[in-house]
């Protein structure tokens, strides 16, 4: 009985681990960063190593957050780091002053997808 109740227990707090999901820990810029120049790229940085492939970030004005399709001001595809997989980033273009969405989808290399978004705002000189 006593074996039974371990594996049942066990099995439970083994649950949570295999149904996670990245999770993104810091970004360049930061979360609601208030920023004097544009940032030459976004650098996410997750919790879990990230999959070769199948990734997406996309930067977009933030008025242009319910129009589908957007303006994706990210120059190139994603990369992950070869010597940080936790890290994704991608190249920008010229930003102008205003508020920016940076939204993502990542693929963990457990399989499961997740996806994420924040803001960030580039101030007038």
């Amino acid at each position: 009985m006593f074996r039974l109740l371990l594996s049942f227990t066990a099995g439970l707090l083994l649950v949570p681990a295999a149904f996670a999901h990245a999770r993104l820990l810091r970004s360049t810029p930061e979360r609601g960063a208030e920023l004097t120049a544009p940032p030459a790229e976004i650098a996410l940085w997750f919790n879990e190593l990230l999959d070769a492939g199948f990734h997406a970030i996309e930067v977009f004005p933030a008025a242009e957050l319910a129009r589908k399709p957007r303006r994706n001001l990210a120059t190139e595809k994603p990369v992950v780091n070869p010597r940080d997989r936790t890290q994704l980033r991608t190249a920008l273009g010229p930003l102008p002053p205003g508020d920016y969405v940076v939204e993502w989808r990542v693929l963990s290399r457990d399989g499961h997808s997740a996806p994420g978004r924040f803001t960030f705002r580039i101030l007038a000189r």
